[in-house]
């Protein structure tokens, strides 16, 4: 028992659904439930266990919203995932992280692999150059939320969540750094998943930048 904690009583599949919690650095409830496929009562036993454990630690969510599963050192450590950081909750990002992470869960509870940005700034640091990130002015790089495997078009997809609006220039710059990206092979595609506040700015975009054969703009 590391640390003294209770982990004789994880199973096989606590430590799967720790890991996809690991990986996406900030989690709320309703994610765990899709990702894993479980109702209240089995999603909140679960978490039970792995607070006990000290494996995640719960924080109270935001506005009313979910509570939020963070992975703690101890888990890391079990999981084996020394390439990733610990996850640190910061305010400004809860909302973005948490649509971040229960859209992944979507994704991979339908059949697709995807790859957290945190396991996309672990594999670049592994590899020691940035393979998967758009390129932009200035040496400056941007890593996508989501990469999505096995996606239409191409084996490799990035994912963008966009919630709230972008300078136009800002905005601009990211979709043209991304259709380099695209042409560089680094992606086939760039998905943009907007909510409803966001997506008339992310069209405009890309029409203005005419980078709709690289960047296809949903809602979410």
């Amino acid at each position: 028992m590391p640390g003294g904690k209770r982990t004789d009583r994880i199973s096989k599949r606590d430590l799967e659904v720790l890991e996809f919690i690991a990986r996406f650095g900030v989690v709320p409830r309703n994610a765990v439930a899709i990702w894993a496929g479980t109702k209240r009562t089995v999603t909140l036993t679960r978490e039970r266990r792995l607070r006990e454990a000290g494996l995640v630690e719960v924080s109270s969510g935001i506005g009313g919203s979910d509570r939020l599963l963070v992975c703690t050192k101890l888990g890391l450590r079990i999981l084996g995932r020394t390439d990733l950081r610990l996850a640190q909750l910061s305010l400004p990002r809860v909302q973005h992280e948490s649509v971040v992470a229960s859209l992944a869960a979507s994704l991979e509870r339908a059949g697709n692999r995807t790859l957290s940005e945190r396991e996309i700034l672990a594999r670049e640091r592994a590899a020691g150059e940035r393979v998967f990130s758009a390129s932009l002015s200035r040496g400056r790089f941007h890593r996508a939320d989501l990469l999505r495997y096995d996606a239409p078009g191409g084996n490799l997809e990035a994912v963008e969540v966009e919630l709230t609006t972008k300078g136009a220039s800002r905005l601009d710059e990211l979709l043209r750094a991304w259709r380099r990206a695209v042409a560089e092979q680094r992606v086939a595609r760039v998905v943009y998943r907007c909510s409803p506040t966001a997506r008339p700015y992310v069209d405009r975009a890309v029409e203005r930048t005419r980078t709709s054969a690289a960047i296809v703009v949903q809602e979410l």
